[in-house]
């Protein structure tokens, strides 16, 4: 055996190793940085392991080891390496076309590579031409499994895909072909190094014991065939090769470079079930592909850590972005321009009321997001309600209300008028009545005179319809109302309390373009807290319905009970019986705006809904019957 070409053929395959992980560099780099020495060294021992078990093990192994080091994991690095393993199958294919042609030798080995080539590309061309049931055949596949595997499932179909995709797309063709001819020349010319350095060994013979089908693994192969010289030697070449690899790994370790790992997250989630929910989206195929690609776009720079959302159409996410806590919110579509609004209001008012900072929003083709701080010491005013002396509570409400009526009063528009009542009315009561009275869920509850809610007995909504469709009844309510630039959606769940603010508060999530901007809508929000009983519904899952009786499991604290005699006084106390039978009512608009939404969307707990609307009217109307009787309003027996 010729020593000094044994030595330089091993010293070539090595380069060619070099050129095939700046390949594998390459499809990675796409989402995220990786070290070269990480890259070599699983390497190495991913081809350790292939020279002595079958099948191409080492390529999981090499995928485990680097999946630990990247931020996208093992099923993103899997996905890489097959790709990877693709794009070899079609030079194989290529080599064995060509000795074929030249000499008329395996036949075999060719049609085997050139028909899983071909059938490579049918299954591309079968995902991509029918993606839609190819994505919810792996959605049904991965049910099978428990949540974790189906996870793993889900995440390396997702990141295949993307892979694919951005080899098509983002991938620098020219370098990826470079690599590609670098590498297999390298591999090519150190196999005839090889077949040269011993007698009657033709490249044909040391490309056949890499690729054949008939071959194993050089270890394998070598046990196969009696533990001969031959096979010694090329396991002992293939040993070497791997050692050298991972040699040079180590020395590669030393190099300066960037500890950070930077780039982005294929998936931006970190929590495993908000990211299970993510993939069971894009898989069953329920939002077009412009909404999967808007989502991926503006998130690319955060890194998730869970929902935060409550019960509107934007999304808010609690995030880490460049080392910071922050949330996000954002919005597609009509909401992205509704949310733009959002935006608008908390900078035009950020001198004038204590509201939440923006630290950064983007606004462009219907897409909106913004980023407010995320205050350690911040709690939501529900959950400082029941944590905190009432007192204390009553004292932030009292300022939020004042507050913003000094502010609406300063910021004073115009009063109501016929016009911009009667949209209000089309719009926001009538067609939600409408809605309400047509809608299939509740269509056996609307049947009868009497509801049962919870073993008592209400007049159902249906009893109040001469008066609910009648415009003049609501203008008369209404006509009083003056309009400012209004919150629009002031929920116990949009005041946040902080000790650090002068107040010990501030606002989020206002809901701008409001047909009737009166400040009675925004203190009617808090009744429909207060009142209504709003958030203990939220936080209610079931709810049993038997022809007119509905149950569900009612909760409400004391603490309510409260706050709410305490914020009844203040209104009465404060503002006229005209405008406090306004504000009242506007409460019963509130829930009118809010069924449709939860019959679309959360229709299993439709009923539940629907009981609070029925309670809600039936208390007002008991006890604004004769509007010039001083009015004691008891709280909402719920």
């Amino acid at each position: 055996m010729n020593i000094l070409m044994f030595l330089a053929a091993l010293a070539v395959i090595t380069l060619g190793h070099f050129f095939r992980i700046r390949r594998w560099k390459s499809f990675i780099s796409v989402y995220e940085d990786s070290h070269d020495s990480d890259l070599m060294f699983c390497t190495g021992i991913g081809y350790l392991v292939d020279n002595v078990l079958p099948f191409h093990v080492g390529d999981i192994v090499r995928a485990a080891i680097i999946g630990k080091k990247l931020k996208n994991g093992a099923a993103f690095s899997l996905a890489v390496i097959i790709i990877d393993r693709i794009l070899d199958v079609f030079v194989v294919a290529f080599i064995y076309g060509t000795i074929f042609f030249a000499s008329g030798k395996n036949l075999m080995n060719f049609i085997f590579f050139t028909g899983f080539s071909a059938l490579l590309l049918f299954f591309l061309w079968l995902s991509v031409t029918f993606s839609k049931r190819f994505k919810k055949c792996v959605l049904v596949f991965s049910s099978i499994f428990n949540t974790k595997i189906q996870l793993c499932i889900l995440e390396f179909v997702w990141s295949f895909i993307c892979t694919i995709r951005n080899t098509v797309k983002k991938i620098d063709k020219t370098k990826l072909v470079l690599r590609t001819l670098c590498m297999w020349s390298c591999y090519i010319l150190s196999y005839l190094m090889y077949s040269n350095c011993l007698k009657n060994t033709s490249f044909v013979d040391v490309f056949n014991n890499l690729f054949s089908i008939d071959s194993y693994s050089p270890f394998v192969d070598y046990v196969r065939h009696g533990f001969s010289h031959y096979y010694f030697i090329f396991l002992l070449f293939n040993f070497l090769t791997c050692v050298s690899i991972i040699v040079v790994a180590f020395f590669e370790k030393f190099k300066k470079c960037s500890s950070e790992n930077k780039g982005e997250l294929i998936i931006p989630y970190t929590n495993e079930n908000s990211c299970l929910d993510f993939l069971k989206i894009y898989f069953s195929d329920i939002r077009d592909k412009n909404y999967i690609d808007r989502f991926l776009e503006i998130n690319k720079d955060v890194i998730i850590l869970r929902n935060c959302s409550a019960g509107s159409n934007a999304t808010t996410l609690q995030c880490i972005k460049s080392g910071r806590m922050v949330y996000r919110k954002y919005a597609f579509g009509s909401d992205g321009e509704k949310l733009f609004e959002q935006v608008k209001w908390l900078q035009n008012n950020k001198d004038q009321l204590y509201v939440t900072g923006i630290l950064d929003a983007y606004q462009k083709n219907n897409v909106c997001y913004y980023d407010m701080p995320y205050l350690g010491d911040s709690i939501g005013l529900f959950d400082y309600i029941h944590s905190m002396p009432l007192e204390s509570s009553w004292r932030i409400m009292e300022s939020v209300v004042s507050d913003l009526e000094s502010n609406y009063s300063k910021k004073y528009i115009s009063g109501a008028n016929a016009d911009t009542i009667r949209q209000y009315y089309d719009k926001k009561i009538r067609s939600n009545i409408d809605k309400i009275m047509n809608a299939h869920v509740l269509s056996e509850l609307t049947n009868y005179e009497k509801v049962v809610i919870n073993g008592e007995t209400y007049d159902n909504l249906t009893m109040f319809l001469d008066k609910l469709y009648s415009f003049d009844f609501w203008k008369e309510i209404f006509e009083n109302d003056y309009y400012s630039d209004i919150h629009g959606d002031l929920t116990v769940e949009n005041i946040v309390c902080n000790i650090n603010y002068p107040k010990g508060y501030y606002l989020i999530d206002p809901n701008g373009g409001n047909i009737h901007s009166s400040p009675n809508l925004d203190y009617s929000k808090l009744l429909q807290s207060l009142h209504g009983n709003y958030e203990f519904f939220m936080h209610t899952a079931k709810v049993k319905v038997n022809k007119n009786e509905i149950s569900f499991k009612i909760t409400r604290t004391t603490s309510y009970d409260v706050l709410y005699k305490r914020f009844d006084k203040y209104l009465k106390d404060t503002f006229d019986a005209k405008r406090v039978k306004s504000i009242y009512f506007h409460e019963i608009v509130h829930w009118l705006r809010l069924m449709p939404y939860k019959i679309n969307n959360d229709s299993d707990r439709a009923a539940m809904f629907y009981a609070g609307l029925v309670m809600v009217v039936n208390d007002i109307f008991e006890e604004f019957d004769n509007i010039d009787k001083r009015i004691g309003i008891k709280a909402c027996n719920v």
